[in-house]
């Protein structure tokens, strides 16, 4: 059987705790996807994600508190 890989959402995964996140999910088995306006952040974080992981997750630029924003991003990973 094969096992089903869970997908999280991360609100301000781009970030210092949202990236180090990120990269525990992914060592565990889990495929984030992660949302940041990049606000106190950097696309850069992106890249260094996937250089220690070889994965390079999903990332959606938008902020949290835009319902039309986050109601595409549902739309595309639902």
């Amino acid at each position: 059987m094969v096992k089903k890989m869970q997908t999280i959402l991360v609100t301000g995964g781009m970030g210092y705790i949202g990236s180090h996140t990120v990269v525990e999910l992914i060592t565990s088995g889990y495929n984030p996807i992660l949302v940041d306006n990049l606000a106190n952040s950097n696309i850069k974080v992106l890249d260094r994600i996937e250089q220690i992981t070889q994965v390079r997750p999903v990332f959606y630029q938008c902020d949290i508190q835009d319902k039309a924003a986050m109601a595409e991003v549902f739309i595309k990973i639902l």
